[in-house]
């Protein structure tokens, strides 16, 4: 009796071991399973704010990006082909692939506005912020200046017969040629007589009777020399006046290029201090101001600076040679 009531007094106390040991054991999984939760990373960002990113920074892997590598870098985020783009939006893909590359002079004149609008919408970018910078930077701003609004659905009126002001307006121009033909058959002015031809003085070959012409109707010197060299590695893109790109690189320190004169050639780069304007041995300028970009920079404004300044150096090259 004395050995079963010992056994009896120590089952529970044995048992309620085992019962503390496996409350341990159970509060030790719930805590792993919270520091597992804890330890979990932060879910990365989606496509569209990858793609939004992009678009407010203008950079891709620390690279800064023109608007048209702005958009395909967009659509590639958003995981959109140009196919895609184009069923959807119902432009041909070459149009889209030539506003990628700003390539506007293999567009139709007057389209360009409508075709970004189109494409922004598909991408989800707000389209007047991306066409205002994407025509600042590849020189199409006359362009969507003069292009005519496209009216809304709503705004549409259905068109008003215009006969009878023209009409009208047939009737006051035949009034006012019969009163003209009458008062001239009336009054007859006396024959104007042509001044004669002023003399002018010429001091051998110093001076021209030709002098006196306006600078605007003077031709540029399209003989003139004008060449862009890089002092410093740079980006740099020389377009035509219809959009042509003839140069569009990364020039390395020394290296220089000869644009087209008098053809309307305008030039754009990521760093404006990294070229300068030279004639010769002439040093006419920077293309822009240091560590400043420059777009659309008018290869024919800048000639006619180069010909004002490189004129006396030319004129006292000649008179050293004339005087040996």
């Amino acid at each position: 009796m004395g050995h079963d009531e010992t056994f009896n007094t120590q089952g529970p106390e044995s048992l309620d071991d085992v019962r503390s040991a496996d409350g341990g054991t159970d509060r030790s999984v719930e805590d792993s399973h919270v520091s597992e939760s804890v330890s979990e990373p932060i879910l990365e960002m989606t496509p569209r704010e990858r793609a939004m990113d992009i678009f407010k920074s203008r950079k891709f892997n620390g690279e800064s990006l023109r608007m048209g590598q702005v958009l395909r870098r967009v659509r590639e985020t958003l995981g959109l082909e140009i196919a895609d783009v184009s069923r959807k939006s119902l432009l041909r893909q070459d149009f889209l692939m030539w506003i990628e590359r700003m390539e506007i002079g293999q567009i139709p004149k007057g389209y360009l506005t409508p075709y970004l609008r189109a494409y922004c919408v598909e991408l989800g970018l707000p389209d007047s912020e991306v066409i205002a910078q994407y025509t600042l930077e590849c020189g199409a701003v006359s362009e969507v200046r003069h292009s005519a609004p496209v009216p809304k659905i709503g705004d549409i009126a259905p068109p008003k017969p215009k006969w009878p002001l023209m009409v009208a307006t047939a009737a006051v121009m035949t009034l006012f040629a019969g009163v003209a033909i009458g008062v001239t058959q009336i009054v007859k002015p006396a024959p104007e007589l042509a001044p004669a031809p002023a003399i002018v003085a010429v001091n051998g070959a110093r001076h021209s009777l030709f002098e006196d012409a306006s600078e605007a109707e003077r031709p540029l010197p399209t003989n003139l020399q004008l060449e862009l060299v890089a002092v410093r590695q740079g980006w740099l893109e020389i377009r035509g006046a219809d959009g042509t790109i003839f140069r569009s690189r990364v020039m390395a320190a020394g290296e220089n290029y000869f644009p087209r004169l008098d053809a309307g050639w305008t030039v754009s780069a990521k760093d404006g201090g990294a070229f300068q304007w030279r004639v010769g041995d002439v040093v006419i300028g920077p293309l822009g101001p240091e560590g400043a970009a420059v777009f659309s920079v008018s290869v024919d404004q800048k000639l006619a600076e180069a010909a004002e300044m490189a004129a006396p150096t030319v004129a006292a090259n000649g008179a050293g040679k004339a005087t040996r």
